[in-house]
């Protein structure tokens, strides 16, 4: 059973009284940095929860039919989370989830160069593996479809990841496309089969992946 205040500053008055300032001042050291923990961690939860809300209500304003692109409110909505999370709650998971979305209906959008933006700034932030293996991945892709100059660059973020089960496909596939705008047939190849393999490890279907394979293998034979 904890004390409550009250109970700790009896406690204190009492060692005083008993040992005296050079023992009452180290225990009260160590309450401070008690209770100054205690404050930290309710002000870590408060924070969480007003992030995940932050991050529910983009979810919930941005709710549209399958396959329908977002309004002009919806945008403006997205825009305005995204940008106060990345201010007040930078280092939350949610700020990353966040901007994540921002970049994938940025690319819808055509706005290349702002999911790049967007991609980067998640990774800039140390986000948790997961997340990013994720921004990696689409980061590299995204460089890929604003030029096929950029593979190179592609390469260079994707040979930062160390993708663990259920990322390796993922990583690999995107680092075949970039090997394959280099003109690197080969190692575009070995990166689509060990991508395969992964997937099928993890029992994901990823039939686009042998159709790059089946399109490489066409390619050799009519070369």
């Amino acid at each position: 059973m904890s004390r409550s205040d009250e109970e700790e500053v009896e406690l204190l008055k009492n060692l005083w009284q008993e040992y005296g300032k050079p023992v009452i001042a180290g225990v009260a050291i160590t309450v401070i940095a008690i209770f100054g923990y205690k404050a930290y961690q309710k002000n870590q939860l408060e924070t969480a929860a007003d992030s995940s809300q932050l991050y529910q209500s983009l979810l919930d304003a941005t709710r549209t039919a399958q396959g329908q692109p977002l309004s002009e409110q919806q945008k403006a909505t997205v825009t305005h989370v995204v940008e106060t999370l990345q201010a007040d709650y930078q280092s939350s998971e949610y700020a990353a989830f966040a901007t994540l979305f921002q970049a994938r209906e940025q690319v819808l959008d055509n706005d290349l160069e702002g999911a790049r933006s967007s991609l980067e700034w998640v990774l800039d932030q140390k986000p948790d593996l997961e997340v990013e293996m994720v921004a990696r991945a689409r980061l590299a892709r995204v460089m890929l479809g604003q030029s096929d100059d950029n593979a190179q660059a592609a390469l260079d973020v994707l040979a930062k990841a160390t993708p663990e089960a259920g990322f390796v496909a993922t990583i690999e596939s995107a680092r075949g496309d970039a090997y394959l705008a280099m003109g690197q047939k080969d190692k575009a190849r070995e990166s689509y089969e060990k991508a395969l393999e992964a997937a099928r490890t993890d029992g994901e279907s990823r039939p686009l992946l042998q159709f790059k394979l089946d399109d490489l293998a066409a390619n050799v034979k009519e070369g």
